[in-house]
C-alpha cells in the first residue's frame, strides 16, 4: 500500500516557488529529512483479523529555523494543503521540535489513520 502523500500530484508539479506549501518534498528516509520537507515515519498498526488492519502514520512537516511567524505560517498552510489536496485522514496534529542530526527544526506532527484490507 502506498501512502497518498507520496504519490505525485499534477498540481504539486506546477508549483515553482521553493517556499510554497505544496512544494514540500515528502521523504521516508530520515537521512533526507531537512527543512521544508514532509517526513513520513514508519506506521504502527492494529489488526482486527488476519485480513483487516488499522495503520497509523506520523507525518512530520518540517519547517525552517528559527521557528518565527513566517515558519508558523508556512507550517499551517502546508498542513491545510495536505489535508485538502491529498484527502488524508488526519485525526490529530500538534506542534513539535524535530531534531535532525544536531539541528533543531520547528515541526508539526500529524497523525494519519488508514484502514487496510488484504485481498
Amino acid at each position: 500500500m502506498k501512502c497518498p502523500l507520496l504519490e505525485s500530484s499534477p498540481k504539486r508539479a506546477t508549483q515553482s516557488s521553493p517556499a510554497s506549501p505544496t512544494s514540500a518534498k515528502p521523504v521516508t528516509d530520515p537521512r533526507n529529512a531537512r527543512p521544508l520537507t514532509v517526513f513520513v515515519e514508519l506506521p504502527t498498526f492494529t489488526s482486527f483479523t488476519y485480513n483487516v488492519g488499522d495503520l497509523t502514520f506520523t507525518i512530520r512537516v518540517l519547517g525552517a529555523p528559527p521557528g518565527n511567524q513566517d515558519t508558523a505560517d508556512w507550517l499551517l498552510t502546508t498542513i491545510d494543503t495536505l489535508m485538502a489536496d491529498q484527502g488524508l485522514a488526519v485525526v490529530a496534529g500538534q506542534p513539535s521540535l524535530a531534531i535532525i542530526g544536531s539541528q533543531e527544526l520547528p515541526a508539526y506532527d500529524l497523525t494519519v489513520r488508514i484502514a487496510s484490507r488484504r485481498n
